[in-house]
């Protein structure tokens, strides 16, 4: 979720809600989030689409690298995600949740440059 949100902009924590709040009162506390959206992101120029599409690809698999949640996300050849992923500079031994922003843009931007 928090990848999702960063898309569109800033995300920062207002403000903590205990559990004992609520009824049935959960186990776990919640947040009030603000998001600030700007003129422009750290996305601008990136394709909406192709941005979730490699977001869902790379975290839809548990514990497993770009390399393979890529290639089985995508239904691509792991030769060619691996081309995509250095064409980007990223190890293709990473896990999606280790990307920075500004690492996913490069991967967009790589994948919108080649057809897969």
């Amino acid at each position: 979720m928090t990848l999702s949100v960063r898309f569109y902009g800033n995300p920062s924590l207002v403000s903590v809600v205990p559990g004992g709040a609520f009824y049935p009162p959960p186990e776990v506390d919640s947040a009030i989030v603000k998001i600030v959206i700007p003129q422009t992101t750290i996305m601008e120029g990136v394709s909406e689409v192709d941005f979730f599409k490699l977001a869902r690809a790379g975290f839809g698999t548990r514990r497993k690298t770009l390399l393979n949640a890529l290639a089985q996300g995508l239904g691509i050849s792991k030769p060619v995600i691996l081309s995509l992923l250095n064409g980007a500079g990223i190890d293709p031994a990473r896990r999606a949740e280790t990307l920075s922003m500004e690492e996913w843009k490069k991967l967009c931007l790589e994948y919108a440059g080649n057809p897969c």
